[in-house]
């Protein structure tokens, strides 16, 4: 059964499910993901919820030197690491949390990328991450949600916390473009910041 707590605003939310120090590395097919990112050369990437930024590293490859890669996790051990791993590099760590301002500018970011995260998000912390994420986004700027299939898997949290992508495309306000494989009992989704021009 779940569990629920309410808050001091007096909204019920959905038990935490941290996983602190625990990464989806070794069970994510990183070529595919960067194929279907088609990253480029400029660019400005924020990978959202790095942990220990292996994709921040591998991002970092991709837009070269004349782009920047922003690793955001809340964790300060990690982003310390991560900080001291890639000093002099076109990578800035930064502890902070997606589901509040970062502090980088409106309309700054071609990609945001997030994997793994947003099932342990509150109702409000889903808000305020969709939310930044469009303040932060270009136009034509792109999120890239991977998440953990909604069924039972050998690992994983609780399925009533996970989202199938028919969910995701009903809760993420942007365009959707394409929902890809990227490990066995893992998909992405990725959507496109479309500005709707008034008539």
């Amino acid at each position: 059964m779940e569990k629920v707590s309410v808050s001091r605003t007096g909204h019920s939310e959905k038990e935490k499910h941290h996983h602190r120090g625990k990464s989806s590395e070794g069970f994510l097919n990183q070529e595919l993901i960067l194929q279907n990112l088609n990253i480029q050369a400029g660019q400005i990437i924020l990978d959202a919820g790095c942990g220990n930024g292996y994709m921040s590293k591998a991002f970092s490859t991709k837009v070269t030197p004349s782009g920047k890669v922003y690793a955001l996790d809340p964790d300060k051990e990690s982003i310390e690491i991560l900080r001291n791993e890639t000093l002099g590099s076109n990578i800035e760590a930064m502890e902070g949390d997606i589901t509040q301002p970062t502090g980088l500018n409106q309309s700054s970011i071609d990609f945001i990328y997030v994997s793994t995260v947003i099932h342990g998000f509150s109702r409000p912390e889903m808000q305020g991450f969709l939310g930044e994420a469009r303040r932060l986004l270009k136009p034509g700027g792109v999120l890239a949600i991977v998440e953990i299939d909604k069924k039972e898997t050998p690992f994983g949290p609780p399925l009533n916390l996970r989202f199938a992508p028919e969910e995701l495309h009903d809760i993420v306000p942007l365009a959707p473009l394409i929902t890809s494989k990227v490990g066995e009992h893992f998909y992405m989704m990725i959507f496109k910041n479309i500005i709707k021009e008034e008539t």
